[in-house]
């Protein structure tokens, strides 16, 4: 009665789903429980099998069991079915490979059903039919498994790793590279899953040049030279709760250097064939590119333990840079090397990638040896017995990084050589003869980084870290306590309260600072030979009345519509859904707000959100009303116009201030006026734009 009811209830939703045009939501719904559901008639299968076999072995066969398990694996298999039916409903499979998954699917839950029906017959365990069925079964259902797998992942899921990976060509420049190939890169690792041979979302599938440009059921998906209408584009740019997100919430979003090349492949022409065309103009194509390089992997032999013992035996320590690898790091730890201590490392010359020898006092003629170490990496060999002619066993060490040159006798002369031959990425060059000017000099042309003095860091001089202020809050009723820090020793922090940038005389910050009133406070970090910080703002508001009441003309959207949390005095952050958000799409904000009693104030404020990519702009206006009755006359008493940070803004949170001639009454009408639509230069151009206000607070 089980299977047949089950049966029979599933069957009549099918016939009713494929009498429809378009199949009903709650169809799709109870589709969407296929794979929870699928891995237990795998299961129970394979631990029904394995009970069988264990029973004919051990002479302890149980029946019951077996019936039993089979009968719930008939049940689930036959259940699973009809919800991988509904689930295919959705579109988007290719249809060669989901009719083999539906019907060796089909066939699984067949046999199991079999299987079950021979346990209810007598003596079913010597039934010649039953267990070579049973075998069969196990067959069919890893068949059914494997298509399966290549429906939601791909053709190659299985095989993926059953071979060598194909050697990418190696690629050192970015002239070499070809846009499209970096695209399809970032197509492979975040897009191909779901559009695919097998399985095409949309009817999209992106697996050639040909089918992105024919794009999906919607149309073309590239205008070459166009990316604002492109949809590849522009569903990136949506907000993660828009179903048109792309990639869907839950799957490993676009980075914003990826989606930057994908813009700046389409705005070019989206070609397909040629290589990168680097221009003068500074645009950061260069540099989002040379993740895409391919450089040409050092495959280094392991050395002979005798050889690695020898050198242990010396003075030396000897580690392996990657566990099992040949690669090997070697530091000396005798104080008083000769020349015999040094020469032995001939005997893993091509393995040392890392050698230290750090204030170990070994002498020109000892680094000769150094020229030897082909695959050298890192160097470190800041002794005073070093001076510019050590640095000419160097000139051919094409693979060096990093050099640490601390406390030793070069030169200008001799580093200026140096550079010639080789371009280490990092060079330590503290305590000795090379003076700051070439040595700046020297890092601006060869584009890498020298450290030579100690109190200024780097070649360019250090700038300090803006000051960090806590509490976080800028908004309090009675007074609140500021403290100011700096995450350097020894640095002076200063501060004003009129509104001047803070400089050397301006107030010395020795304990927290008490505000009993609306204030802002500008800080800086100082310390000798360093760069000044930024200035740190913060702009702080004893709130001099609370919000009695309040009423909506328009409630705000309903996933962001508790209107209390204007009023609350706990302000949003950066990150729209943080609960602090009163949220409102392509209206205005249009509150009154009762404040129990006729009061004085003299300022308004809002705080307010922008975040281009989630369709989220700063407003167009503040405007102020007031009024002694709720429904009397208002009178405008303040407007002030918000401007956009616009294209390529980031996300950031703004104070909008209405100054207001002091104004006694008890109502007042506060309106906030959204864009009627986003921007021509925003992917979303033409449709409604979101308004995210948080506190509205007088003071």
């Amino acid at each position: 009665p089980l299977f047949l009811g089950l049966i029979t209830i599933l069957g009549v939703i099918t016939i009713y789903a494929i009498k429809q045009e378009e199949a009903p939501r709650f169809v799709l719904f109870l589709g969407r429980f296929h794979p929870l559901l699928l891995h237990l008639p795998i299961g129970a299968l394979v631990v029904t099998f394995f009970i069988d076999v264990l029973g004919r072995f051990q002479k302890t066969y149980n029946p019951t069991i077996i019936s039993d398990l089979l009968g719930f694996t008939s049940f689930f298999a036959i259940f699973t079915c009809f919800l991988g039916y509904f689930l295919s409903l959705e579109g988007g499979y290719e249809g060669d490979v989901l009719d083999l998954h539906l019907y060796t699917g089909m066939g699984t839950a067949a046999i199991t059903l079999l299987l079950f029906w021979l346990t209810l017959q007598p003596e079913f365990n010597r039934n010649k039919l039953f267990f070579p069925l049973f075998i069969v079964s196990l067959v069919i259902i890893s068949i059914t498994g494997h298509y399966g797998s290549t429906i939601t992942h791909g053709d190659k899921f299985l095989t993926e790793y059953a071979t060598a990976p194909q050697k990418e060509k190696t690629i050192e420049i970015v002239d070499s590279l070809k846009m499209y190939d970096v695209v399809a890169k970032i197509i492979d690792n975040k897009c191909i899953q779901c559009h695919n041979a097998s399985k095409q979302k949309g009817e999209f599938s992106m697996l050639t040049p040909e089918l992105l440009l024919k794009g999906g059921v919607k149309g073309a998906s590239i205008i070459p030279g166009n990316a604002l209408a492109s949809s590849f584009f522009t569903r990136t740019q949506l907000p993660f709760t828009d179903k048109e997100h792309m990639p869907p919430e839950g799957k490993v979003q676009l980075t914003k250097d990826e989606i930057w090349l994908i813009k700046h492949w389409i705005d070019h022409g989206a070609d397909f064939k040629d290589y990168v065309t680097l221009t003068d103009a500074d645009d950061g194509l260069e540099t989002r590119l040379e993740e895409y390089l391919v450089f040409d992997k050092v495959i280094i032999p392991k050395a002979p333990l005798r050889s690695i013992e020898q050198v242990r035996k010396a003075g030396y320590r000897v580690l392996e840079v990657v566990p099992g690898e040949g690669a090997l790091a070697v530091k000396l730890l005798d104080k008083a090397p000769d020349e015999k201590t040094i020469n032995i490392l001939e005997e893993i010359k091509d393995q040392i990638v890392e050698l230290d020898f750090h204030t170990i006092p070994i002498t020109n003629d000892m680094s000769a040896i150094l020229q030897e170490f082909k695959n050298l990496t890192t160097l470190k060999i800041n002794s005073t017995e070093i001076t510019d002619d050590a640095l000419k066993n160097l000139y051919k060490l094409e693979r060096l990084e990093v050099l640490n040159l601390y406390n030793t006798g070069i030169t200008n002369d001799g580093l200026t050589q140096l550079l010639t031959a080789i371009q280490p990425d990092k060079i330590y060059a503290w305590k000795t003869e090379v003076d700051r000017k070439t040595a700046t000099k020297l890092a601006l042309k060869y584009n890498i980084t020298i450290e030579n003095f100690i109190t200024d860091g780097f070649v360019e001089e250090s700038r300090l870290k803006t000051p960090i202020a806590t509490p976080k809050q800028t908004l309090f009723n009675d007074k609140l306590e500021i403290s100011l820090k700096s995450n350097l020793r020894d640095v002076t922090l200063r501060y004003t309260l009129d509104g001047t940038d803070p400089d050397d005389n301006s107030y010395l910050y020795e304990e927290p600072i008490v505000l009993k009133n609306s204030q802002t406070i500008k800080a800086k970090a100082f310390k000798k030979d360093w760069q000044a910080s930024e200035t740190f703002i913060g702009e702080y508001a004893k709130v001099s009345t609370r919000a009695d009441s309040f009423v909506f003309k328009k409630k705000p959207d309903e996933r962001y519509s508790e209107g209390s949390k204007l009023f609350d005095m706990n302000e949003g952050s950066l990150i729209f859904n943080d609960g602090n958000w009163v949220g409102f799409f392509g209206e205005d904000l249009d509150v009154t707000i009762d404040l129990g009693k006729d009061t004085t104030v003299d300022h308004l404020s809002i705080n307010c959100l922008e975040d281009v990519g989630s369709w989220i702009l700063f407003p167009k206006q503040l405007i102020v009303y007031s009024s002694n009755s709720p429904t009397g006359n208002f009178e405008k008493i303040a407007m002030v116009d918000i401007s956009t940070q616009g294209e390529g803004g980031t996300i950031a949170l703004k104070k909008i201030h209405a100054p207001i001639p002091k104004t006694s009454a008890r109502y007042f009408k506060v309106i906030v006026k959204n864009h009627p639509a986003l921007p021509d230069w925003h992917p979303g151009a033409g449709t409604p734009a979101w308004l995210f206000i948080d506190e509205i607070y007088f003071w």
